[in-house]
């Protein structure tokens, strides 16, 4: 059943995909368009053209992530007292499947954390689930953890800093992470089956996993409710800085 959904949302992505990533014909679009949040900010950064082929992929990771699986039922949180642990114990990582990128151990500890509760701001919170994520792309490792109210998502992506600030359809605000550059940005879980429902908006931070390289792999961490509420900029800022220097592939600002 899942891997026939996987399927399904991958052929429902392909038109999505040219669309985002600007394959499409016309060099720019103007104003707040589908899937950007509130994207009419101060500092809210819009470039046009033609990306390449990896701002596609990121493109497809947005969509069917934050999108299809939404839609086909991935991402629902589970009830309290239904959790794989049972209740009052916590959660660990799941084991890695065997298509499972060898990432995933080492990025599902260091977003597992005990205090990513207080990280996020409700302390009174508890992890539920952690676990890979149902689907990813090429070289890209994902990891995700469910608290009751809350997915956040962990991304060792192939798509860099600069990729997604060329990304059509997406505003991103400057930032900066322990001295690496970093850009903010929201988005919706759109469904990506015709007549599906719209998702919760979620935040997103993309930062350069070395400081002096912002075309080279990034970091992106993700973090959506089911009840709508969103993070503000410093709790985004401030889970970013606590969780990426704990992952492998993080260098150090001199």
């Amino acid at each position: 059943m899942a891997s026939d959904a996987a399927d399904t949302t991958d052929a429902a992505t392909t038109a999505d995909i040219a669309d985002i990533a600007g394959t499409t014909d016309g060099d720019a679009t103007t104003g707040t368009t589908d899937g950007t949040g509130t994207g009419t900010g101060a500092g809210a950064r819009k470039r046009g053209g033609r990306p390449g082929l990896r701002t596609a992929a990121a493109a497809a990771l947005a969509v069917a992530l934050l999108g299809g699986l939404w839609g086909l039922g991935f991402l629902h949180l589970p009830k309290p007292g239904h959790e794989p642990g049972g209740p009052g114990k916590p959660a660990e990582c799941a084991a890695p499947r065997p298509t499972d990128k060898p990432g995933y151990p080492a990025l599902c500890a260091a977003l597992n954390r005990p205090d990513l509760p207080a990280l996020l701001g409700t302390p009174e919170d508890r992890v539920t689930v952690a676990q890979p994520a149902p689907i990813t792309f090429g070289t890209d490792v994902m990891a995700e953890v469910r608290l009751t109210h809350t997915v956040v998502s962990l991304l060792d992506s192939s798509t860099s800093l600069e990729d997604t600030r060329d990304m059509r359809r997406v505003y991103t605000w400057p930032a900066t992470v322990l001295g690496h550059p970093a850009a903010t940005y929201w988005s919706n879980a759109t469904s990506v089956i015709p007549g599906g429902k719209l998702g919760p908006a979620t935040r997103n931070i993309v930062v350069a996993q070395d400081p002096a390289a912002p075309g080279g792999r990034a970091f992106e961490v993700v973090v959506f409710r089911d009840d709508g509420l969103t993070p503000d900029e410093a709790t985004l800022t401030r889970l970013a800085e606590t969780v990426l220097p704990t992952v492998p592939g993080w260098v150090p600002a001199p």
